[in-house]
């Protein structure tokens, strides 16, 4: 019987992961309870070994463009393709795999977006746009549909407190970035999306608080042993 590392329960048959936390279980394998079907995963992973040999054959033809055709000096503008490329494969192969878990996946991509819209505002000369713009609405917007996530589907994951802990981790990103511009006195206009973002932060954790207080007090019960 397989056990979970983190809430040391045993769970039966031929699970991966916990019901509880969503942490890989460790232990051996058990007949499975239910019959096993089989996924058709060899045309998705078809599709994405097709997409990926058309996308990074065609960065190779725009690098060999870029560094060997283009006189110099230049920006070499097919490193930030192929940086696009690599993290539009990732966020493909992700969704063909079909391993849904709502809040890490919003959190990933809101990482991974973060990255790169900063990398392609440093390699065009940094004008601000994504610290300033950008990321920050995509952090609300992150907080959002977090909120919505846990009223909606409840497959996505069973812990209320997760969709807590995850609006709180992004709301603190702009309560840290406004700190330091006041510290600075660097408030201006450029800082009213990051406040926007901080106002979503505080409503959506107050709205699962009042809607979702008993989910989290049992979660917190449970994680604390009380």
């Amino acid at each position: 019987m397989k056990t979970c590392p983190h809430c040391h329960i045993q769970v039966g048959g031929n699970a991966r992961y916990c019901p509880l936390c969503q942490n890989r279980l460790s232990g051996p394998d058990e007949a499975p309870w239910w019959p096993k079907v089989t996924p058709r995963v060899r045309r998705f992973s078809l599709l994405f070994k097709i997409v990926a040999f058309l996308a990074l054959g065609t960065t190779v033809v725009v690098g060999a463009i870029d560094f060997l055709l283009v006189p110099e000096p230049h920006r070499h503008e097919s490193l930030l393709l192929l940086v696009w490329v690599i993290a539009g494969l990732l966020v493909l192969r992700s969704v063909l795999r079909r391993r849904y878990n709502g809040p890490r996946q919003v959190f990933l991509l809101l990482l991974l977006f973060s990255a790169l819209l900063i990398y392609t505002d440093w390699f065009n000369g940094y004008t601000g746009y994504s610290v300033d713009l950008v990321i920050p609405i995509l952090c609300s917007v992150t907080l959002v549909c977090n909120f919505i996530f846990a009223f909606w589907r409840s497959r996505f994951t069973q812990n209320a407190l997760v969709y807590m802990l995850l609006n709180i981790g992004v709301g603190v990103l702009p309560y840290l970035l406004l700190l330091f511009r006041v510290g600075t006195g660097r408030i201006d206009a450029h800082s009213i999306p990051w406040v926007i973002c901080l106002i979503i932060s505080a409503i959506t954790c107050l709205g699962l608080i009042i809607f979702q207080g008993r989910a989290l007090r049992c979660e917190l019960e449970k994680r604390l042993h009380m």
